[in-house]
């Protein structure tokens, strides 16, 4: 035996056990004869994992109801603009029935039925509870509807799914079908980051001089085209208790005047709040229209904009707004003064 041979049999021969694979199962799952410490990392990685999927979920529902919302508003306001412009076109060739002037003045029983615009009759053919469509150029572009409430279209789309993004919706207690109308129509949506909604109002907040650019609201009912101009722009806030001791403007119950929710006090209230003077002359017989959304200055803050119909002889195209101005002093709720400083000096 050589040298070599010998010191190799010398030598202890190591023998080495094969590494055993283990399962999915048993890499993160506590298996029986796991220590303390091999069952709280596999807990802490099972946990990590639901959460990520969790999140996923909820990320992917999140820009999918997002995507989908923005595709009905495209349909549902090319479904709109193409009934208009079929009714543009007939108009040349056609003579579309009228109500008599003093059809209003009329009793009841003597008023002649009105007729659905065509186009509101598009959007009732997908849900029965539209009562209208409000747009503001390169702005707002929606159908609105009515419910039972004020809480089932915070979170039901157009289709009546239910969707976070909700829908346009008038305040239930309105009226605004035929003849019949509040003194001031309110309109609720959500702020969406995407623009649709009520999101784009936010232009107004940020900068006053854009009434400048939009100063008209383009609110159509189930029988009727309507022109409003903005006269007022302001935030305010829900809580009583951001008041102090200030009684609340509470806004959204001013939809019929009378001795409790007087025209004074709302035409008050709202040209004092505004950050926009308009010069625009208003009174108690004239018709209102309110938008509301969500607003970021505190918990509970709404951004408002007020309306006053266009009357007989007014036109978008005819009416002076060359009044405008900022106004030096709005009135803020108290807890902007509180986190701002200053005070509101009632002039």
């Amino acid at each position: 035996m050589s040298m070599s041979d010998e010191a190799r049999g010398s030598s202890p021969r190591r023998s080495s056990k094969p590494k055993v694979k283990k399962s999915f199962k048993e890499s993160f799952f506590p298996q029986k004869g796991d220590s303390s410490s091999e069952v709280i990392s596999k807990l802490i990685v099972l946990l990590s994992i639901v959460v990520l999927i969790v999140c996923a979920v909820i990320l992917g529902n999140y820009f999918y109801e997002m995507y989908e919302a923005k595709q009905n508003h495209n349909t549902l306001k090319v479904i709109y603009q193409k009934a208009q412009q079929s009714v543009i076109t007939q108009t040349a060739s056609a003579e579309i029935e009228q109500s008599p002037e003093n059809a209003g003045e009329l009793i009841p029983e003597e008023r002649p039925p009105l007729t659905v615009l065509p186009a509101a009759q598009e959007l009732l053919d997908i849900n029965a509870d539209t009562i209208g469509y409000v747009r503001i150029p390169n702005c707002v572009d929606e159908p609105v509807v009515k419910g039972k409430d004020n809480e089932y279209y915070l979170n039901h789309n157009f289709y009546d799914n239910q969707r976070q993004c909700g829908t346009c919706f008038a305040d239930y207690r309105n009226v605004a079908d035929g003849y019949e109308r509040s003194d001031n129509i309110i309109l609720y949506a959500h702020n969406q980051k995407d623009g649709t909604m009520f999101g784009n109002l936010d232009y107004y907040r940020w900068d006053p001089a854009y009434w400048l650019k939009n100063p008209f609201i383009y609110f159509n009912t189930n029988y009727s085209e309507d022109t409003y101009v903005i006269i007022s722009s302001f935030v305010i806030n829900t809580k009583p208790e951001h008041d102090d001791n200030r009684p609340l403007f509470d806004y959204q119950n001013y939809i019929d005047f009378n001795d409790e929710y007087t025209y004074d006090n709302f035409m008050d209230e709202i040209t004092k709040r505004s950050t926009i003077i308009t010069g625009v002359d208003c009174n108690e017989n004239d018709a209102y229209l309110t938008l509301s959304t969500c607003s970021t200055e505190w918990d509970d803050s709404r951004h408002v904009l007020v309306a006053r119909k266009l009357r007989d002889g007014e036109t978008a195209e005819n009416f002076d707004t060359t009044k405008f101005s900022k106004n030096p002093n709005p009135k803020w709720p108290a807890i902007y003064y509180k986190y701002n400083g200053g005070t509101y000096i009632d002039e």
